[in-house]
């Protein structure tokens, strides 16, 4: 008889863990189907976050570039690079550049 209502509880504890996750799954594709129409969450509130990812790396880019052109070390150029990651506008940046852009015809 313990066999029987040991067996009788188990199948209900499956019962419930189906059912609880046959309601879980229609909610899960569901809100996977309007995550992909309207996007992630993060562009309903900051619209233009891809942009302004995309400025900041092609600022750096470009950052970058001058000074790797530089004539400095190279454990100073590290720093340099460094610090743009962290700061883009750091005042050891700013002076480095401005002291050695020089233009030239």
């Amino acid at each position: 008889m313990k066999k029987l209502i040991r067996t009788a509880f188990f199948m209900g504890i499956l019962l419930l863990a189906k059912t609880s996750y046959a309601q879980y799954t229609p909610q899960k594709e569901a809100k996977l189907q309007v995550e992909a129409e309207e996007g992630p969450m993060l562009f309903k509130f900051e619209p233009d976050y891809l942009a302004a990812v995309e400025t900041r790396r092609s600022e750096i880019l470009l950052m970058r570039a001058m000074i790797d052109s530089l004539d400095i070390s190279e454990g100073k150029r590290q720093k340099l690079i460094r610090d743009l990651y962290k700061n883009n506008s750091s005042k050891k940046l700013n002076k480095i550049l401005l002291a050695n852009n020089k233009f030239e015809e």
